[in-house]
C-alpha cells in the first residue's frame, strides 16, 4: 500500500515538474504608446479624474438620482449581470476537472429454468446468482501538461472578461444617460429662445402695423414681420417633439415607461467644471478603461486555450479504479454482502494517428490568440484615440463659448437699438428684423456650442474609464 502511495506521490511531482515544459505563462504584449501623454496636453498628469466616483463627477441631483435608477434597471446591465453568473459556473467546472470522477452502478439478476410441469422455477441454489450489486468507479487524471490548469486559468480570464464588460456596459449606460440629459436641458433653453423670439417677434409686427397706419411704413413690412413671427412659432413644436423624444431615450435607458424627466432648468454644467484636466497617462487606461481590460482577459484566455491545444498533443495519465460488493449465496432477496471488489489502475494514452485534430485544433488556437493580441492593441489605441479627441472637443468648445456669448450680447444690444431707432423713424424694419435673425441664431448657436462642450467633459470621463467605480 505504500508503495502505491510513493508512486502517486511522484506522479504529482512529474507533473508539477512538466507543466513548465508546455504551458507557457501570460506576458503582456507591449500595447502602449510610448508618448507619455495625451495629444493636447502639454504636461504629464500622474493623477486621472476618472477614478471620480461618478456621484462626485455629476453634481446635478436630478442626473444622480437618474443614473441610479439607470444602473438598477437597465436591461443591457442585467443582461451583463448575467453573462458573469454563466461565467462563473464554468470556472466552477473548470476547478472540479481537478479531481476524480465518480459514477455509481448496479446489476440485479435472477435466473431460472422450466419445471416438468411447464412452470418456470427459480433455481435451487441461489449461489450461481452471484453478481455485483453495486459498483463504484473512479477516474482521475493527472496535469502532467498543465492542460487541466490551463483550462482552468481560461474560464477565470473569461469570468474577468465578462466582469470588464459589465463594467464597461455601466460606462456606457452612465455616459448615455448624462448625455441625453444635458441635451434635453439644452432643447428646454433653445424652447426658452424660441418663446422670447416669438414674443419679440409679435411686439415688432405691432410696431410695424402701427407705422404703417401712421403712413410711415408699407403692407410689405407688415408682412415680412409678421412671416417672422409665424416662422418662429412654427419652430417651437418641432423643438417640444425633440424634447419629448429625448425624455422617451432616457427612460430607455431607465429600463422604464417614459413620462416627464425631472430636470434643472439651466445647462450649467460646461462653466461649473473646472478647467483642469487631470486626464493622467496612457499607461492608466489599462487599470480604467473596462473595454481595455476586457480585450486583454479575451487575449489571457486565448494564450491559456492555445496552452490546452498544445497540452493535448502530449501523453494523458489517467489512474482509474473501482470498488464493489457481490452478491454471494443469496438466501432470500435481501442479503449481506459475499464479498468486496476493489480494483485500481493506471495508463497512459498517447494520440498517434487523429486526423491532424489535434494539430490543427493548436494551429487554430495561435491564430485565435495572435488576433486576441491584434484586438488588444487596437481597443487600446482606440481609448487613446477617444481621449485625444474629447481634450480636443473640449478646449476648443470652451475657446468657442468665450466669443460666441460676446456675439450674443452685442446682436442684443443691435436689437435693442433697431428697435428704438424704428420706432423714432432712423431705421427700417429690415434693420430690426436682420438684428433680430442674428441674435436668434447667435443665441441658438452659444447653446449648441455648450452642449457640445458639456457632451466632450462627458467623453472624456467616459473615454478615460470614469463611471463604473
Amino acid at each position: 500500500m505504500k508503495n502505491r502511495v510513493y508512486i502517486l506521490i511522484g506522479l504529482v511531482g512529474i507533473a508539477v515538474a512538466f507543466q513548465g515544459c508546455v504551458a507557457k505563462k501570460y506576458v503582456r504584449p507591449d500595447v502602449v504608446a510610448t508618448n507619455a501623454t495625451y495629444r493636447g496636453v502639454e504636461a504629464s498628469d500622474t493623477t486621472s479624474f476618472a477614478s471620480v466616483n461618478w456621484q462626485e463627477y455629476y453634481s446635478d441631483p436630478n442626473l444622480v438620482a437618474l443614473i441610479k435608477v439607470a444602473l438598477d434597471s437597465n436591461l443591457d446591465v442585467r443582461a451583463a449581470e448575467s453573462n458573469i453568473r454563466a461565467a462563473q459556473e464554468y470556472l466552477k467546472q473548470a476547478k472540479a476537472a481537478f479531481y476524480p470522477t465518480i459514477g455509481l452502478g448496479g446489476s440485479f439478476g435472477v435466473s431460472g429454468a422450466p419445471g416438468s410441469n411447464g412452470n418456470l422455477i427459480a433455481s435451487a441454489s441461489y449461489s450461481v446468482l452471484a453478481q455485483t450489486l453495486s459498483t463504484t468507479q473512479a477516474s482521475w487524471e493527472i496535469d502532467l501538461w498543465g492542460k487541466l490548469a490551463s483550462a482552468k486559468r481560461a474560464q477565470a480570464a473569461r469570468l474577468k472578461q465578462s466582469e470588464a464588460y459589465y463594467n464597461a456596459v455601466k460606462t456606457e449606460v452612465v455616459a448615455s444617460v448624462a448625455s441625453a440629459y444635458y441635451t434635453l436641458q439644452a432643447l428646454d433653453a433653445m424652447l426658452a429662445i424660441y418663446e422670447a423670439s416669438a414674443l419679440t417677434r409679435r411686439n415688432t409686427q405691432d410696431v410695424v402695423t402701427a407705422l404703417k397706419d401712421a403712413g410711415q411704413s408699407t403692407d410689405i413690412a407688415v408682412n415680412q414681420a409678421a412671416a417672422q413671427y409665424y416662422y418662429v412659432m412654427g419652430s417651437i413644436p418641432q423643438i417640444k417633439m425633440q424634447i419629448a423624444a429625448t425624455e422617451n431615450v432616457i427612460w430607455l435607458l431607465l429600463g422604464g415607461v417614459p413620462t416627464e424627466i425631472q430636470r434643472s432648468t439651466l445647462l450649467t454644467y460646461a462653466d461649473s467644471q473646472s478647467d483642469l484636466l487631470n486626464v493622467g497617462v496612457p499607461a492608466q487606461l489599462l487599470a480604467n478603461r473596462p473595454d481595455v481590460m476586457a480585450a486583454e482577459y479575451e487575449l489571457i484566455a486565448a494564450h491559456e486555450q492555445w496552452n490546452v491545444a498544445r497540452a493535448a498533443m502530449y501523453p494523458s495519465l489517467v489512474i482509474s479504479g473501482n470498488v464493489g460488493i457481490g452478491g454471494g449465496n443469496l438466501a432470500g432477496w435481501f442479503a449481506w454482502p459475499g464479498s468486496f471488489i476493489g480494483q485500481l489502475l493506471a495508463g497512459i494514452t498517447a494520440p498517434i494517428f487523429n486526423g491532424r485534430q489535434l494539430r490543427t485544433a493548436r494551429n487554430v488556437a495561435a491564430e485565435t490568440k495572435y488576433q486576441a493580441a491584434l484586438n488588444f492593441k487596437k481597443s487600446m489605441l482606440t481609448a487613446q484615440k477617444e481621449v485625444s479627441d474629447a481634450i480636443s472637443s473640449y478646449q476648443q468648445t470652451k475657446e468657442s463659448i468665450k466669443y460666441q456669448r460676446q456675439q450674443v450680447i452685442q446682436l442684443d444690444k443691435a436689437v435693442g437699438s433697431s428697435e428704438e431707432m424704428l420706432k423714432s423713424g432712423y431705421a427700417s424694419y429690415l434693420d430690426l428684423l436682420y438684428a433680430a435673425d442674428n441674435e436668434l441664431t447667435a443665441s441658438l448657436n452659444l447653446v449648441d456650442v455648450r452642449l457640445q462642450n458639456a457632451k466632450s467633459r462627458v467623453e472624456l470621463y467616459r473615454a478615460l474609464g470614469g463611471g463604473w467605480k
